[in-house]
């Protein structure tokens, strides 16, 4: 049930971050011009892929009935490549588009904000009652 949920959750963020994406580079392109569009859109696929890639990898993980031996190292080592990989290419970003920091920024919580809402959405998020 729970790997449902989590899928679903997956899809509705994807979904979101397909309508999002694009939508955010119009607007920054009408207020700020190409290069913080181009920022964001870089930004925002690096996150999103980073997002999914994650989510693909704890479900392989976390999917089988046994955990195989030296799975735990294999994911602390992917994850420090995955974590390397973002910062790499956020860095990369910001060398050739320096001065847009603000599509950075935007690339960077547009896909937490959209995260957030997924898992609302989901029934994932825990609740107070």
């Amino acid at each position: 049930m729970k790997s449902v949920q989590t899928e679903a959750m997956v899809g509705r963020f994807l979904g979101m971050a397909a309508v999002l994406g694009p939508a955010g580079a119009v607007a920054l392109v009408a207020t700020s011009g190409w290069r913080a569009a181009l920022a964001f859109a870089l930004t925002f696929l690096f996150v999103v892929l980073d997002f999914w890639w994650m989510s693909w990898g704890l479900a392989k993980l976390l999917g089988s009935g046994e955990i195989p031996r030296g799975a735990g190292r294999g994911f602390l080592v992917a994850l420090s490549l995955r974590t390397l990989l973002l910062l790499l290419g956020i860095y990369g970003i910001f060398r050739i588009l320096p001065k847009e920091s603000l599509g950075v920024v935007f690339g960077i919580i547009g896909p937490l904000v959209l995260l957030t809402v997924a898992g609302a959405r989901a029934g994932a998020m825990p609740t107070r009652g």
